[in-house]
């Protein structure tokens, strides 16, 4: 997904007022792929970026990718006092074959597609499926990109009523976001995941990167996810999507 520059705040409506000859029909072009996209059924969107997934434990649908193509947690699952070194997606039901293809026809249409299709195939997508008003990114796997984390905003961007949770371990990727654009999206809940079991949550980085956090075994965090309480399920808890609540705290198993 690296074909196309990052454009803030698509707009979706009308031509770029004293836009040159090459941008109208840039413009033009994005245009026809929105109309597309409108029409396209989700057979037709999903063949574009691949299904949502359903994490069982979740009210709402998600999007994943193969946990073995994360950056950092491929770094971090060396250690045994990481929280990757016990990795839920690289176990369980995960590693069924009809899951794990899902999984890496989700990676390859992501890096394949080109941006604007990308962004608006998969605003569609979650438009016409997503009715909880709430959506999770990444129950396996992280950002790949700069570019990945552009196309997150944009999706967030054109779908306001819904409230999106990120959870990443590529500091240095929301750091380069940050650098360049400023602040998120307000119903994007970016929160930096701790990289040590126990650990303090990374608290002061978080601040600086527009960010909350997530912490594993940390027993002082002001919440605790209720999950393993109730039949694990999130059941009306929505902790993870506010970034009212600095930390989440889930406790290991």
């Amino acid at each position: 997904m690296i074909q196309h520059q990052y454009r803030k705040g698509i707009d979706r409506s009308c031509i770029m007022v004293g836009a040159n000859h090459s941008d109208l029909l840039s413009q033009s072009r994005h245009n026809h792929t929105i109309q597309h996209t409108i029409m396209a059924t989700i057979k037709q969107l999903e063949a574009t970026v691949g299904s949502l997934s359903a994490p069982s434990k979740m009210p709402c649908h998600g999007f994943s990718i193969p946990a073995k193509a994360c950056n950092v947690g491929a770094k971090l699952r060396k250690s045994d006092k990481s929280t990757c070194s016990s990795c839920y997606a690289l176990k369980g039901r995960y590693v069924f074959p009809n899951v794990q293809d899902a999984l890496q026809a989700r990676l390859d249409k992501l890096n394949s597609t080109d941006y604007s299709n990308w962004v608006e195939s998969m605003t569609e997508l979650i438009s016409r499926k997503e009715k909880s008003g709430y959506f999770r990114w990444h129950d396996s796997g992280d950002l790949q990109s700069l570019n990945h984390l552009m196309a997150i905003v944009d999706i967030a961007k054109n779908l306001p009523h819904i409230k999106f949770w990120l959870p990443t371990r590529e500091y240095k990727t929301v750091k380069s976001y940050v650098d360049q654009y400023g602040d998120f999206p307000s119903n994007l809940t970016v929160r930096l995941s701790a990289y040590f079991k126990y650990s303090a949550p990374p608290t002061k980085t978080a601040d600086r990167l527009r960010s909350v956090c997530s912490t594993v075994g940390f027993d002082a965090s002001q919440h605790i996810c209720p999950s393993s309480q109730q039949g694990n399920s999130c059941q009306d808890c929505r902790a993870c999507w506010d970034r009212t609540i600095p930390n989440v705290d889930y406790p290991l198993h």
